[in-house]
């Protein structure tokens, strides 16, 4: 297959998988606001180095994506990576204990 057809479909691809982000992301901001009842959302704060929130900046820009998109899809990465690892290093019951908890 041709290198730059398969980038070019695997961009226009994307691009249709990540649209329907944009409607949670607009009831986020709505709920942020204080417009929207149906989502509850809880501030998640922490000091970092300038380093390693420059770099943050810096991604975010070249991305053209909004920070507290790509923070919360590097917690939620992190997260089920830990998840991953504790049930191993534990049990399989431990890992679905807190998928329960999760979904609940």
């Amino acid at each position: 297959m041709n290198k730059e057809f398969k980038e070019f479909v695997t961009y226009k691809t994307l691009g249709i998988k990540h649209q329907s982000s944009t409607l949670s992301e607009l009831l986020l901001d709505e709920a942020i606001e204080g417009e929207s009842k149906h989502l509850e959302i809880k501030n998640v704060c922490t000091k970092m180095s300038k380093e390693l929130a420059d770099e943050i900046d810096n991604t975010v820009r070249f991305l053209d994506i909004r920070k507290r998109k790509f923070i919360e899809l590097a917690i939620i990465q992190a997260l089920a990576d830990a998840k991953e690892i504790i049930g191993e290093v534990l049990d399989d019951d431990w890992a679905e204990d807190q998928a329960e908890r999760s979904a609940k």
